[in-house]
């Protein structure tokens, strides 16, 4: 590691690497070093202070077997019949491999990776592969360099018997990016369609968010054994070649990659724009109806989402990355800032930050991105961020309305009550779209809901009948009698996510109250959970399923279904967990 020290002076580093790796030697500034050693790292004393702006120079040798933390850190594996290895180091596994500064502020401004193994296997790792060293003993060296900085945990391996393929994005009249993938044998028919869509992703993204981060160097996919994805800086690591998760991974090249959250009670910030992503490639790509579809399913998960969207305990790691909350809440609250702000000024604000250079690889906390949607948009913002960041929960509306003829014209007076799910905010601030509608006509207003039953009145030519709350779902919400809509028959929804690891949600609707009785089963017909049991009123109904059977034990990776018995009416959807 080279450093430059930044306070007057340096007379000792701490590093982090993880027990059960063994420390064999430290030189410091070309000196060898006795170190201390700690679980979690080691320190040593500088042979002599150095003082701002001076050089530090340490070199670790060291070995070991990582321990596997988090999502895997360091695996040893086989696939095809050959060695297979791979690295997923989010949140705290770099340390468990590497010697390193590991947290998110810390950014490394370049590294090498040189992996040897035995010759006939391919790696792919960050930035550029500069070179492949026959040994002549059997292996080779492989020598990535990536030399746009990186965060510890964005550093990745994955080395087996990979097929190699590219595909090329052209961003210029001149000028192409690689798109390099490396496969298992048995599943190049299904990856090369799939990962080809990486371009036209790439062309969305770079529309709406400007040029690819890391354009001097490449993008690509190399498969791995973990459970889903992960943004591994210039070359993600997959399991699945699903379109949204493609498109997740990428739209974190400038969210998590570029502006990475200083600390991981932001995490939001990485995963909830990149779930975004999802939405606005489907909507570039498949048309509005399709964004409606995946935001409303992020927003159905975002219901379930505990605490604040700032998450306050970052210990453990499943509830650092709840679904619920980083990824559908964050989302969400992407979703309804476009509604506050509007399109054009919305996706001026969205550009501006991951344009802004004092991100760009580097760090920021949701009070920068506030900062930038304040400044582009001439508007304050605060309310909205403490309301859906720093807030628990989602406001529950109720309204009223009276009908009078006033002339050739109809006054329609709405009162907008409001109640909360959770205890703070006591109120949400928010502008609410009021659809009133009657004798074949409506029309839609947006209203300033600044205090519980505020008033609002609306002129039009016809008599309304009905007066909806936020009709197309720009909020997180729930209505108390939303215009008198009940669901006009029993059915059940898809699961989301689905693929799934860490958990899914299950969706069902009745038209009247029914008995109910909604559980999970195996492939064999086996039960392994019941979800929900009991006499359920008519409306919407949520459930989630974290994975687990009766008996609290997490379920095997396969197909599973959920079934629902509803009065009468059997319906049933297949899932399919992927741990």
């Amino acid at each position: 590691m080279t450093a430059t020290a930044v306070h007057d002076t340096v007379t000792s580093v701490i590093m982090d690497l993880s027990e059960p790796m063994t420390v064999d030697s430290v030189r410091a500034n070309g000196v060898a070093r006795p170190w201390n050693r700690f679980p979690q790292g080691f320190s040593v004393d500088l042979p002599s202070a150095v003082v701002r702006g001076g050089t530090i120079v340490l070199e670790t040798h060291y070995h070991g077997i990582p321990s596997a933390t988090g999502f895997g850190s360091f695996v040893f594996a086989s696939a095809a019949g050959a060695p297979w290895v791979w690295t997923l180091s989010e949140p705290y596994g770099a340390r468990d491999w590497w010697p390193c500064k590991d947290h998110p502020i810390d950014k490394a401004d370049s590294v090498s990776i040189d992996v040897t193994v035995p010759a006939g296997l391919k790696v792919g790792s960050n930035g550029l592969l500069r070179a492949v060293t026959d040994n002549g003993n059997g292996t080779r060296t492989h020598h990535w360099v990536e030399r746009y900085p990186i965060a510890t945990y964005l550093v990745s391996l994955a080395a087996g018997d990979y097929v190699e393929f590219s595909d090329w994005f052209r961003y210029g009249q001149n000028d192409s990016m690689q798109v390099l993938n490396y496969v298992l044998p048995g599943e190049l028919g299904e990856a090369r369609p799939a990962l080809a869509k990486t371009i036209p992703m790439l062309e969305t993204f770079t529309r709406v968010f400007g040029e690819y981060p890391f354009i001097a160097e490449k993008y690509g996919h190399a498969r791995f054994g973990a459970g889903g994805a992960m943004e591994h800086q210039t070359m993600t690591s997959t399991t699945t070649y699903a379109e949204d998760v493609i498109a997740h991974e990428l739209g974190h090249q400038w969210f998590g990659d570029l502006i990475t959250c200083a600390n991981w009670q932001e995490l939001w910030l990485n995963e909830g724009f990149a779930t975004y992503s999802e939405a606005l490639y489907r909507e570039a790509v498949y048309g509005s109806a399709s964004y409606w579809q995946h935001i409303t399913a992020r927003m159905q998960a975002a219901y379930l989402a505990p605490g604040t969207l700032y998450v306050q305990d970052t210990s453990t790691v499943s509830e650092l990355f709840r679904f619920s909350r980083v990824y559908a809440k964050g989302a969400s609250v992407l979703h309804m800032l476009r509604h506050v702000l509007g399109d054009s000024t919305f996706f001026r604000c969205v550009r501006e930050y991951a344009g802004d250079s004092r991100f760009r690889y580097d760090v920021a906390t949701t009070a920068d991105l506030r900062e930038v949607c304040e400044r582009v948009s001439g508007r304050s913002l605060g309310y909205f961020f403490d309301e859906w960041v720093f807030g628990e929960g989602y406001p529950i509306y109720s309204s009223e309305h009276q009908v009078t003829r006033d002339g050739d014209s109809y006054l329609t007076t709405v009162t907008l009550r409001q109640t909360t799910s959770g205890s703070s905010p006591e109120f949400f601030i928010m502008p609410v779209d009021l659809r009133l509608s009657g004798g074949g006509f409506d029309t839609t207003v947006v209203v300033s809901h600044q205090f519980d039953g505020q008033t609002f009145t609306v002129r039009t030519a016809w008599a309304p009948d009905l007066a909806v709350v936020d009709p197309d779902g720009w909020i997180l919400k729930d209505v108390i009698d939303p215009g008198g809509l009940i669901p006009s028959s029993v059915s059940l929804a898809p699961n989301y996510p689905n693929p799934f690891n860490a958990g899914t949600t299950v969706e069902y609707s009745l038209p009247g109250a029914r008995d109910v009785r909604l559980a999970v089963f195996d492939v064999t017909g086996s039960l392994v959970r019941t979800l929900d049991e009991g006499t359920r009123e008519p409306g919407w109904h949520v459930v989630p399923w974290d994975g687990r059977d009766d008996r609290g034990v997490s379920v095997a990776s396969g197909a599973y279904f959920a079934r629902l018995i509803a009065g009468s009416t059997l319906l049933s959807r297949p899932m399919l967990l992927l741990r």
